[in-house]
This record gives structure tokens, C-alpha cells and sequence, in this order.
């Protein structure tokens, strides 16, 4: 095989994947999104965690159709259309402040962050596959988010400014504008073509692999659970961190700022965790000092009136919860049939949308009668999946 044709046209997909990463985390509205729900949407905190609620649920439903449209129609078409999707989600967005609307919009975002869970790690898992270089895909994945935290980084304190002198509802606007520029990239994605992977079979027989994968692989089972239960717990923090912020008294001005620095250790961590797991011997232990870390900052958080210790807390939760999903990439891959992983990591993905929409209403609840509270209730579910974990270092 020449060094011409057939891994060396695919090469490229990685680096536009990089660009979509990069575009994808250019997101105005995040460092002030709860002004902006309340103050321009007039919505209170626990209708936001309605919203959320809705949202999660919908990415419940179309998890496993998306997956499976995936496998079907072609991974970089599904991409494009995620792509799409995003941008007329935040145009509805930020139209009117009608509540009906905003549900609209949480639509379309719901069925393009369903379309693209799964979607994208399969797509660069056969890209690497058809260069024979699989086990770079914790390292490509580990880049990719930290070009998506170098955009969030970016783009906070410019939401922030967008805010302050222009409006509130064009943080929003904005951000559809850019989202456009994200399909255009996506367009130019080429599908890998894997020797021996299998034609895209019926729709419905497609969705039942996903459920069949999990049912009889229960290795599989159990690295999906580790991987989705503490990071969907630690992703509660996004909803919260920002009430906390008031609560402590932090002026609005710093909220863009904090966001972004909060975005600077994520990025660190994302490079820490790929090159610890070349270093250290057991990773299981690593993985547990990891949740037992974010366990207990959850704690100390609900207790810290200081705004700087609370600042430290946020630091550490934001960087390890979102960065622990890279220690399961190579277990699980190893684990799923190349023509179906789309469908089987959006089954795995769907669990987790399950359990977000149903956690949604009882944290708005538990915000709006005590904020602290909900970081103490958090950080002693993150400890007790940390002690009943399953897994062993060799599935890892």
C-alpha cells in the first residue's frame, strides 16, 4: 500500500474535526447564560431546570435514532446535519423571549447534541482505524477537547463584553451565526471506509444492536456506568456554579472571566489525564482518586462562604469531571464492532440523558431553597458510586 491512497485522504478529517471542536466552543452566551435566562428570558431557576429537564429527556428519545441514523446514513452526514441543527437552535433562541420558543430552540439543540454524541468518536475512531493508528484515539479525543475549552476560553469574557455593551439577547444570536460557519466546515468531511465493516442494516434492527451489545458484553456494561454516572453528576455544575457566584457576592463583570478560567484548568487536565495514563500502573486506583477528588470539593463547596477557596473548589471539580471520560475511551472501544459503535456509545449516552432529565426539576428546587445544599447532596452521590465501583484495571 502506497503512502498515496487509502488511509492518507482521510488524514485531513482529523484536523477538520479540530476546526468543528473549535467552532462548536466559540459559545458567547455560556459565561452569562443564566442572566441571560433570567434577566433577558424572564424565566426563574427552577423553570430553566424544566427547560433542561425537556432538553435532557429529548436527547433521551433521539439518543438511539440519532446513533443509528449515524451508522446509516453516513457518520459526516449526520455531522453536518448536527451542525445545522445547532445554528437554527440558537436563531429560535434568541427571536423572542416566549417560552414556547425557547422549547423549540431546546429541540433542535437536543437533536444535534444527539446526533453528535457517539457520532464523532466513531467517525475518528475508522479514521484512525484506516491509518492503523486506533490507540492515538484518547490523545485525538483529549485534543479535541481542549481546542472545544480553548474556544470556551475565548469566547466567555467576549459574551461578557457582548452582553455589557450590546445585549444580552445577541450573545445568543451571535452564537447562531458562528454555529453556520461550523456546518460549512462539516461539509468537507470524508466518510472512512472500513475493509470488512458491514453495510448500514434496517433501522429498527440497527437501535435493538445497541440494547444487545450491552445486555450480553457486561464488561462493556460497566465501563458505560462508571464513565456516565459521576460525569453527568459533575455536570450539574455548570447550572449551578453561577448561582453560587451571587451567592458569595462576585460581581457579574468576573462571571465571563471565571468561566474562562475554569475553561484554562480543563484544558490542563485534558492534556494531565492522557499522559498520566501512559505513566501510572493501575488506572482503576487513578480513576478513584480522580472521583474521590470530586466528591469531596463537592462537600467543602456546599460549606465555603470564601469566595477564593470557593473559586479553588470550582477549579478542581470543572477540570477532573470533565476530563475522567478519557481513562474509559480505549476499554470501551475495544469492546464495540466498528459498523455499530455510533449506535452503542449513543445507547450508552442515552442512560445518562435519562437520569440528567429526571435530576433537573429536584436541582432547581434544591437551588431555589438553598444553594449551598445541593453541592453537599452532590458531592455524597459522587462518593458512594466512587466506593460501589465494579470495574477492574483491566478493563480499562
Amino acid at each position: 500500500m502506497n503512502s498515496s491512497s487509502p488511509s492518507s485522504k482521510y488524514k485531513l478529517n482529523i484536523y477538520k474535526i479540530y476546526v468543528l471542536y473549535f467552532i462548536m466552543g466559540i459559545h458567547t452566551v455560556r459565561g452569562v447564560y443564566i442572566p441571560y435566562m433570567m434577566d433577558w428570558g424572564g424565566l426563574t431557576f427552577f423553570q430553566i431546570m424544566i427547560l433542561q429537564s425537556y432538553f435532557m429527556f429529548v436527547i433521551f428519545i433521539l439518543e438511539i435514532p440519532s446513533g443509528a441514523i449515524a451508522d446509516r446514513i453516513g457518520r459526516n452526514i449526520a455531522l453536518m446535519i448536527s451542525a445545522l441543527s445547532v445554528a437554527c437552535a440558537a436563531f429560535f433562541y434568541s427571536i423572542v423571549p416566549i417560552f414556547f420558543l425557547f422549547f423549540v430552540g431546546e429541540t433542535f439543540w437536543a437533536f444535534s447534541i444527539a446526533l453528535f454524541s457517539g457520532t464523532e468518536e466513531a467517525f475518528l475512531f475508522n479514521t484512525l482505524k484506516t491509518m492503523d493508528q486506533e490507540k492515538k484515539l484518547p490523545t485525538i479525543l483529549g485534543r479535541t477537547q481542549t481546542i472545544n475549552l480553548i474556544a470556551l476560553t475565548i469566547s466567555a469574557p467576549l459574551g461578557s463584553i457582548i452582553a455589557e455593551y450590546i445585549s444580552l439577547q445577541f450573545t445568543m444570536t451571535s452564537l447562531g451565526l458562528i454555529y453556520l460557519s461550523a456546518f460549512l466546515v462539516s461539509l468537507t468531511l470524508k466518510e472512512p471506509k472500513i475493509e470488512g465493516e458491514k453495510q448500514a442494516q434496517h433501522y429498527l434492527a440497527i437501535i435493538k444492536i445497541g440494547f444487545q451489545e450491552l445486555k450480553k458484553n457486561g464488561v462493556l456494561r460497566k465501563l458505560c456506568y462508571e464513565r456516565i454516572i459521576i460525569s453527568y453528576l459533575t455536570f450539574f455544575l455548570f447550572w449551578t456554579y453561577q448561582v453560587y457566584l451571587g451567592e458569595v457576592n462576585i460581581p457579574i463583570l468576573w462571571f465571563g472571566f471565571i468561566a474562562a478560567l475554569m475553561n484554562i484548568v480543563n484544558i490542563s487536565f485534558t492534556i494531565f489525564i492522557p499522559w498520566m495514563l501512559k505513566h501510572v500502573k493501575n488506572k482503576l486506583w487513578f480513576l478513584i482518586g480522580i472521583d474521590m477528588t470530586i466528591g469531596f470539593s463537592f462537600i467543602l463547596l456546599g460549606f465555603a462562604t470564601l469566595p477564593f477557596l470557593g473559586i479553588i473548589l470550582l477549579l478542581l471539580i470543572r477540570g477532573f469531571g470533565n476530563s475522567r471520560n478519557l481513562i474509559f475511551v480505549n476499554g470501551i472501544n475495544r469492546q464495540i464492532e466498528s459498523e455499530n459503535r455510533a449506535t452503542v456509545l449513543s445507547t450508552v449516552n442515552m442512560f445518562g440523558s435519562f437520569l440528567m432529565a429526571i435530576a433537573f426539576p429536584f436541582i432547581g428546587l434544591i437551588v431555589e431553597l438553598n444553594p449551598f445544599l445541593v453541592f453537599i447532596i452532590l458531592g455524597l452521590v459522587v462518593l458512594f458510586f466512587t466506593i460501589v465501583k465494579r470495574i477492574k484495571n483491566e478493563d480499562l
